[in-house]
């Protein structure tokens, strides 16, 4: 235990003294240098480590960006296939326009010319019917002559 004891106070007595001890000028300028050296290296390897990570980073973005440039054009490319699509129906649009144009033509003419000649007709019968009207009475007047005179 003396042992333990003693060596337990030359531990403490050597602390102490250098616990005492002061620095110089020139030891806080060779700190200071050797901090400052440290400091620039540790700085030199973060902005190594920063400059690496933000070119993966931009590679990264890069890549992305490709990526949704790559989408783009196939969005272009389905929009130019549904475009072509519209005129193609826009072309069917128009030719079944045309179609029922013509058809409405034929009905109008179907219907039209039918009713035109049966007017025709009704005119002329009616210019007959009225010739046979005068014809009749001129039979019924000769036949009451030749009654009458007999």
């Amino acid at each position: 235990m003396k042992i333990l004891i003693f060596t337990s106070i030359l531990f403490c007595a050597i602390a102490c003294f250098s616990a005492h001890a002061e620095l110089t000028a020139q030891d806080l300028d060779k700190i200071r240098l050797i901090v400052q050296d440290e400091i620039k290296k540790e700085l030199s390897i973060s902005e190594t480590r920063i400059k690496e990570y933000i070119d993966l980073k931009i590679e990264g973005v890069d890549k992305q960006f490709q990526s949704v440039d790559k989408q783009f054009q196939s969005v272009d490319k389905q929009f130019q296939s549904v475009d072509k699509q519209f005129q193609s129906v826009d072309r069917q649009i128009a030719h079944v326009t045309y179609v029922t144009y013509g058809l409405i033509a034929l009905i109008v003419a179907a219907i039209g010319i039918p009713q035109i000649i049966i007017a025709w007709r009704s005119e002329s019968g009616k210019d007959q019917a009225k010739q046979i009207q005068e014809l009749r009475q001129e039979i019924d007047a000769l036949k009451q002559q030749q009654i009458i005179r007999p």
